[in-house]
């Protein structure tokens, strides 16, 4: 997944690009699945692998949507899908996930029916300022040592992006005025 299309994901989850924010919160529960403000229980405390197929929590790369929401028993079907520009798909969420004192949508992105990418962020009707993200940036530095990037940018708006590479997979923290974000992918291979 190209850093473009992280932006695309990021930005349709944050309810900039085309997409309404209607879409992703208001999906619902497929028949018979649990009620989506459930919290998700996450197996490990630490919510994303090293190891090469690990992804986040029971989560692994190239699962089906079915395969994540067996792993997952608060996890439902988004109905409808969103479609990215990129001809990914959000398929499957987590609401209400709670890490680090901040509770968190989980989305569950494809690429051709296979886990691609996985983010969490916090709701936007609920705005999160810059010192809880600041928080969380330094509870994951203790966690998972140093960050192998860190970029922020305050020309247009506070914009702010931590990355960790971790093992095989990779994890970006962002900031966008309100919105904590969590993006977590492969790791792309060396050029």
């Amino acid at each position: 997944m190209t850093s473009r299309t992280r932006f695309l994901l990021l930005a349709v989850l944050a309810g900039w690009a085309t997409t309404t924010q209607a879409q992703v919160p208001a999906a619902k529960a497929a028949p018979g699945a649990p009620p989506a403000s459930s919290a998700s229980p996450v197996p490990s405390a630490d919510p994303v692998g090293t190891a090469p197929g690990e992804a986040w929590g029971a989560a692994r790369w190239n699962m089906t949507p079915e395969e994540v929401l067996s792993a997952f028993p608060k996890a439902f079907r988004l109905e409808p899908e969103v479609r990215l520009e990129d001809g990914n798909t959000v398929t499957v969420g987590i609401d209400g996930h709670s890490f680090e004192g901040l509770a968190f949508r989980v989305r569950f992105i494809f690429a051709k029916g296979k886990l691609a990418l996985v983010s969490l962020r916090t709701d936007p009707a609920k705005y999160v300022d810059a010192p809880a993200y600041e928080k969380l940036r330094k509870d994951l530095v203790a966690r998972w040592g140093n960050p192998v990037e860190s970029a922020a940018d305050s020309n247009f708006i506070d914009m702010r992006q931590t990355r960790w590479d971790r093992g095989a997979n990779r994890a970006d923290l962002k900031y966008i005025p309100g919105v904590v974000a969590m993006v977590f992918y492969p790791r792309p291979a060396p050029q």
